[in-house]
């Protein structure tokens, strides 16, 4: 009996967990996806934001058109699918960069070609679309896991590794966005973030002019999904910089290697070259600011950093509590590896600080805090710092953080749940609400006259006014 445990442990002691967690993430995250059949539904997956993302291709392809002027030929029929902004010279154009529109372009050109051939819908908006959307997000989803793992690997041990990366995806409300809404910006920039930073590595270890490259087209790409992400530059800056000292060999480092340094700026701008030339064409203008007709704005003198992270309708800390996990890591890596925590922190204080300062601090609609969500794949590192602590900890303190950490993460896929059936409001939430509906599923009693409503006029103005629910 003893032979037989001792060969039991001995056999689960060489399984590498690292790479069975992506595969249980992944299909945790599709099975749960198939059965509400999000991609079925014609108001999801080519909803809301993602109708000013995706647009650029069905415009270029199938309606071969980016002026847009189609759309006004039609209103009627094309109303609900393009949502054009006008810009100062009298013309249409996208409200939002490309960026998304590139990463969605293998899916949509495989859908779009196989639809052809079948003789299906070719209006860009179908069934056959939509599913090719969310399995493109789900792929996406698999490199970044797969990248994390290798970063991951280089720090920590293989189970650490595996349970930052459950508590990465399931533990966070990045689950939501790779299963209910996958078409979302947050998914794919979690992707790219993943990509940078191991790519910020790998310059480190050995500064290749490929390597270059292609941290100058990912960097580029980072922004033209989402130019508030550009502070994602502040990772590769500092990274490795753990002192005063460090930053002055950082300088040394970036002149000892400045044609890398150049190619990746000239790469980074090749990659723009495509928006900026669609802006000049069709605005007049090589840089157009298309939320600028909806009155948006940061107010850098009034950020709601206290509201961003802790209130009851979208507080990342509310939402994502097992984010706090993620913080006592990086106060780890402080004291083991302050070359990874330095860059972190820097980057944290500017970013809070951005994200707080957008004149709609909630973000919209959506679940949680879902500006930060991409930022997750940079978070990874605390967390197995975090884990790997905890591991080697004694048994007596081992035990129960471990449980509350999978009690979390539990909490965390319920409170997904909750969202799902509008027991978290999308825009609403309020401290009572909240309360009202802590650990239950689905709403009920006067939940709904417990929310409160922004005022979007006076949002846009910085003033933030809540207004109970009709």
């Amino acid at each position: 009996m003893k032979s037989s445990l001792l060969s039991f442990f001995t056999a689960l002691r060489k399984i590498d967990f690292s790479k069975w967690s992506i595969l249980f993430v992944l299909a945790f995250v599709i099975i749960y996806a198939i059965e509400f059949g999000f991609y079925k539904r014609q108001d999801r997956v080519i909803a809301s934001d993602v109708i000013h993302y995706y647009a650029y291709l069905p415009a270029a392809v199938i309606y071969k058109d980016l002026s847009l002027d189609f759309v006004y030929e039609d209103p009627g029929h094309f109303s609900k699918m393009f949502w054009p902004v006008k810009a100062p010279n009298g013309k249409h154009a996208f409200m939002v960069t490309m960026g998304m529109s590139i990463l969605y372009a293998p899916a949509f050109f495989l859908t779009h070609a196989i639809v052809s051939i079948s003789g299906g819908d070719t209006s860009g908006f179908s069934e056959p679309y939509r599913l090719g959307l969310v399995i493109m997000g789900w792929v996406y989803l698999f490199l970044a896991l797969l990248m994390l793992r290798k970063v991951l690997l280089r720090y920590f041990s293989k189970n650490a590794t595996a349970l930052s990366l459950i508590m990465v995806v399931i533990g966070t409300n990045l689950f939501h966005y790779a299963t209910a809404e996958t078409t979302m910006s947050h998914q794919y920039s979690f992707f790219l973030f993943s990509a940078f930073l191991l790519l910020t590595i790998q310059w480190h270890e050995k500064p290749r002019l490929s390597k270059a490259i292609l941290l100058g087209f990912v960097g580029a790409l980072i922004t033209l999904v989402r130019p508030s992400n550009v502070l994602i530059g502040l990772i590769f800056v500092f990274w490795e910089t753990g002192s005063f000292s460090g930053i002055a060999e950082k300088l040394r480092i970036f002149r000892k290697h400045y044609r890398s340094v150049i190619l990746i700026v000239i790469s980074a701008i090749i990659v723009w070259i495509p928006q900026f030339v669609y802006w000049k064409v069709y605005t007049g203008s090589w840089f157009f600011l298309g939320y600028g007709d909806n009155g948006a704005s940061f107010f850098f003198d009034n950020p709601q950093i206290i509201n961003n992270l802790f209130s009851y309708r979208k507080g990342w800390l509310v939402y994502t509590p097992l984010m706090v996990f993620a913080f006592v890591g990086i106060t780890v890596l402080w004291k083991q590896k302050r070359g990874i925590a330095v860059p972190i922190v820097i980057y944290t204080l500017f970013n809070v600080y951005l994200v707080s300062s957008w004149w709609s601090w909630w973000y919209g609609g959506g679940f949680g805090m879902r500006a930060y969500v991409e930022t997750y794949a940079i978070y990874a590192l605390g967390f197995a710092a975090f884990v790997d602590w905890v591991l080697k900890s004694k048994l007596l303190v081992k035990i129960p953080i471990l449980l509350l950490v999978f009690a979390l993460v539990g909490f965390s896929y319920f409170q997904t749940r909750q969202y799902y059936w509008g027991a978290i409001h999308y825009v609403g939430m309020t401290k009572e609400a909240y309360w009202h509906q802590f650990l239950k599923l689905k709403p009920y009693g006067d939940y709904y006259k417990k929310l409160t409503i922004p005022d979007m006029d006076k949002a846009r103005k910085g003033i933030y006014v809540f207004e109970p629910v009709e």
